[in-house]
């Protein structure tokens, strides 16, 4: 695909603004698929569905994070030992990626 851009355009055409508007829309409903896809294949994958032979595999990584950007504030102003303590009883946030190669 080629895309001439002229220096100085003088007017901008009918054709390049729904050529634009054309091309979001479309990639606004390949990023809807991909998610779809995305989360059939997380749910597969956790139920322990197997992955076909061949050239591609899948898998899930999982981890677990705790938001501590407040850490180092309550160190500095209750000590590592409130912070460590507040931080044990916090619930980490479970994240899990679709890793496709």
């Amino acid at each position: 695909m080629t895309i001439s851009i002229l220096s100085q355009p003088t007017t901008i055409s009918q054709f390049d603004l729904a050529r634009y508007a054309t091309l979001v829309n479309q990639l606004e409903a390949l990023k809807a698929e991909q998610s779809a896809l995305q989360q059939q294949l997380i749910a597969a994958l956790g139920s322990g569905a197997s992955v076909e032979a061949g050239a591609r595999s899948a898998s899930l990584k999982t981890c677990e994070r705790r938001s501590v950007s407040w850490r180092s504030v309550v160190e500095r102003l209750k000590g590592a030992g409130y912070a460590s303590r507040i931080l044990s009883c916090t619930k980490p946030t479970t994240y899990t990626k679709l890793v496709v190669r």
